[in-house]
């Protein structure tokens, strides 16, 4: 999934910011989020969780479903 958060990233950075997090670096912040799947991909607005959805998936999936949590 790396090559696409990355495209995503590069060309929806007008619109959204797309960050990784090394699970290795950082296990507390996993278990904040109740993360038990990678990939997990958390959308927030304005500091809040407004999505959460896991797994390997084409671009175009991946850019649909951050932005269905983000309407």
């Amino acid at each position: 999934m790396k090559p696409t958060v990355d495209a995503v990233a590069s060309e929806h950075r007008e619109n959204f910011i797309v960050a990784r997090l090394d699970i290795d670096d950082n296990p507390k912040t996993l278990r904040k989020y109740g993360v038990r799947s990678i990939p997990t991909y958390i959308v927030f607005s304005d500091g809040e969780v407004v999505g959460e959805f896991v797994g390997a998936m084409p671009e175009a999936a991946f850019v649909q479903q951050i932005l269905d949590a983000l309407k």
